[in-house]
């Protein structure tokens, strides 16, 4: 099978990519339920909000405000919540009561995230947090920061179940740009390590193109996922072929062509490895960021950006390269040496295990009647000559 051949069957292959279970994870029900001061739950709720809203809101509201005075009379709610958030007002500060219920409703087996709201410290006089959510606080002094919304929304994603981060996303604007980078970096970096790991065979010269061929096939489909993840983070309609190709005039260059080139590389010789995995990282990062702002804002970025943003990518992801090959080589000589270390440990046990089962033949020839041991000795040398 030809190189080029194979191109053609491209889109197809695109074409075929089950995106059912995707779209089942972003259409999945999600609960977030928040409990605490009323100024804290505003505040949760716009940070939870704030955000590119390019496409009509879907789906039902994910998030449910609870004043922790009223909490207790909806156990069912935070039982059955995905995630719970626990919100406290600095200035307002705990009563026992106040400190008593928190404690009691972040030790519920649910992944909970605690957020100090408003300050650094609680007012004084306050009850004291609940010492079990000391591992899980954010602090927010001023929500309108520009890092505020990042801040939050980054441990929230920290403490929901990655199988729900998509879902989350599609409901709520504030938590799509920490998802976005998320997702475009682990892609990058999982077709940079596929590049990688594919550069070995495609060093014989046999082997290589129709190795070539493949890698092709495997990281563009990564890169059509990535979009379709990206299009369904922003809200857009659920329709996978229509989310492609209203996408492919804005990362068509960054889609296939960088692939192409990333494979002619391939197939030079071992010292192409690296540039290769390059432009695998960074045909993957720019065709991400191509669809975060198309699906974002509806941009579409200038040639010469996008051209920047891959070169900028393709010097990352040959860094990361040479990290890999570092440590993989580190790797197998620690493990040769280990190797080589077990078994010099295995011929001494053989020998100690010799050593002593010749020595405890010896004790009971010694034990044993003149007439029998002169007879065992002389069977033994038939059969057994190196023990003498």
């Amino acid at each position: 099978m030809s190189r080029w051949s194979a191109l053609g069957n491209l889109w197809s292959t695109v074409r075929e990519i089950d995106v059912n279970a995707i779209r089942d994870e972003a259409e999945q029900p999600l609960s977030i339920v928040a409990v605490g001061h009323d100024t804290a739950l505003a505040a949760i709720d716009a940070l939870a909000r704030r955000g590119p809203n390019r496409y009509p809101p879907t789906g039902v509201a994910p998030l449910t405000p609870l004043s922790l005075r009223d909490a207790a009379r909806f156990p069912e709610r935070m039982n059955a919540a995905d995630i719970l958030i626990l919100a406290v007002d600095s200035r307002v500060g705990l009563t026992e009561r106040d400190a008593v219920a928190l404690a009691q409703i972040d030790r519920l087996p649910r992944p909970a995230l605690l957020v100090l709201l408003f300050g650094t410290r609680l007012a004084p006089g306050s009850a004291p947090l609940p010492s079990s959510a000391a591992a899980h606080t954010v602090i927010i002094p001023n929500i309108d920061h520009t890092d505020a919304a990042l801040r939050f929304t980054n441990e929230l994603l920290e403490r929901l179940p990655a199988t729900h981060h998509l879902a989350a996303a599609r409901r709520l604007p504030g938590i799509r740009a920490v998802y976005t980078r998320r997702l475009i970096d682990s892609t990058a970096m999982t077709n940079a390590t596929y590049a990688l790991a594919s550069s070995l065979p495609e060093q014989i010269p046999i082997l290589g193109i129709p190795f070539a061929v493949a890698d092709i096939l495997v990281l563009t489909k990564n890169q059509a996922i990535m979009v379709y993840r990206l299009a369904l983070a922003y809200g857009a309609p659920p329709d996978f072929r229509q989310r492609i190709a209203e996408v492919m005039p804005v990362v068509g260059g960054a889609f296939v062509w960088r692939e192409i080139a990333r494979t002619l590389v391939g197939l030079a010789p071992v010292w192409g490895v690296v540039p290769k995995v390059g432009i695998a990282y960074a045909g993957t990062y720019a065709t991400g960021v191509a669809a975060w702002r198309w699906y974002e804002k509806g941009e579409l970025i200038p040639r010469e950006e996008l051209k920047r943003i891959a070169r900028e990518a393709q010097t990352i992801g040959q860094e990361k390269a040479r990290k890999v090959i570092a440590q993989a080589q580190d790797t197998r000589e620690a493990t040769g040496n280990a190797v080589k270390e077990a078994a010099s440990h295995i011929n001494s046990l053989g020998n100690r295990i010799r050593q002593h089962s010749h020595r405890t033949l010896r004790r009971v020839r010694e034990r044993l009647p003149t007439r029998m041991r002169l007879a065992r000795s002389a069977d033994d040398s038939d059969r057994l000559p190196e023990e003498h």
